[in-house]
């Protein structure tokens, strides 16, 4: 699968997704693949098409191989909270496949990529996942050359490295047409203030498209942009200035913000959230990715240790995209139209 991958110019993960014609790669892409599978008369080992059975066969009296997954941020962090419900979906995952997991936090310790390395050669750890967080400058002289590596920050840490992301562009599109179809009219976004761009740019980029696509729309609503422990007085002259009768965040907010102004979900407004990552926390209606990250991450990294793939700094890294599900929740309406134009969503 190696040198077919270097053939089609990706990952032998991306070929791997794209014969199994997984939606996690781009249609054209998996196209393009599958024609030049067709055209070489190239067939997947069978053998190799479940790698979990490769890695069970690991004996107990082996000391297991180790995958590390690396934090740019100290453990009380915001990001470094947010992405646990993932990293214990991608501990159970990837002990499926025969790996131990080690945690390391780079912080802002000056020699902290140094340590880094040190502790994953020292343990013989072929395989890396980056987490969220600001990376700017905390990696620049590792040898990403030497190790699988995947990055679940959307942000490119390294353009060679593969990410694995939550697909906000097709989330942000599902949440504001749950919306419309249990009857909301005007809704406005709310980001964190700390939204990464990249996420920033596709969340707002859909949230404008999907307004601007609508026959005699009116202009949308400029995001509002919310920090924890600001006041909640411009929320509340913002919600009222546009005429908001449902209101759409990036990622969950605390409730008490609302309580403080008198808000009622869904009595006064509507209220979704674009990004859930744990389906078992709270009650807000929304999109959530629950293991879906964690599974994703796992199957990338194992499959680039069983086919022995490293970074290859002169290759453009994949972009591996996570769909959510829609969940109702209590801050919704019921949906005011059938059962089957909802599924389509």
């Amino acid at each position: 699968m190696k040198e077919f991958a270097a053939i089609c110019g990706v990952s032998p993960a991306t070929v791997s997704y794209a014969l199994r014609n997984d939606s996690r790669i781009s249609e054209p892409v998996r196209e393009r693949i599958q024609s030049k599978a067709r055209e070489v008369n190239y067939r997947p080992d069978s053998s190799n098409s479940a790698l979990v059975r490769y890695r069970k066969q690991s004996h107990t009296d082996v000391q297991r191989p180790s995958v590390a997954i690396a934090y740019a941020h100290p453990p009380a962090s915001r990001r470094t909270k947010l992405f646990q419900v993932h990293v214990n979906r991608f501990r159970q995952s990837i002990q499926q496949y025969g790996y131990d997991l080690k945690e390391y936090y780079i912080g802002n310790q000056a020699d902290g990529g140094a340590k880094l390395l040190h502790q994953m050669r020292v343990n013989d750890t072929q395989g890396l996942v980056l987490a969220w967080g600001q990376w700017e400058q905390k990696l620049n002289e590792f040898p990403w050359q030497e190790f699988a590596v995947a990055s679940a920050e959307r942000n490119q840490i390294h353009p060679a490295i593969d990410r694995v992301s939550v697909n906000h562009f097709n989330a942000t599109e599902v949440a504001i047409q749950a919306l419309e179809v249990r009857g909301a009219r005007r809704i406005g976004l709310v980001c964190h203030h700390d939204l990464p761009l990249r996420v920033k740019k596709n969340i707002v980029g859909a949230y404008i498209q999907h307004i601007y696509k609508k026959e005699g729309h009116s202009p949308p609503a400029p995001p509002y942009f919310y920090k924890i422990g600001a006041p909640t007085q411009p929320f509340e002259k913002w919600r009222t200035k546009h005429q908001l009768d449902a209101i759409l965040a990036h990622r969950q907010i605390d409730f008490s913000f609302f309580n403080e102004q008198g808000l009622r979900f869904p009595q006064d407004s509507q209220y979704a959230v674009i990004e859930i990552d744990d389906n078992n926390a709270h009650e807000e209606s929304g999109v959530v990715i629950d293991a879906g990250l964690g599974d994703a991450l796992a199957e990338v990294i194992a499959a680039k240790l069983h086919y022995g793939e490293r970074v290859d700094l002169q290759r453009q890294g994949d972009l591996i995209l996570i769909n959510g599900q829609w969940r109702e929740g209590i801050t919704t309406h019921p949906p005011e139209k059938s059962s089957t134009e909802i599924a389509s969503l």
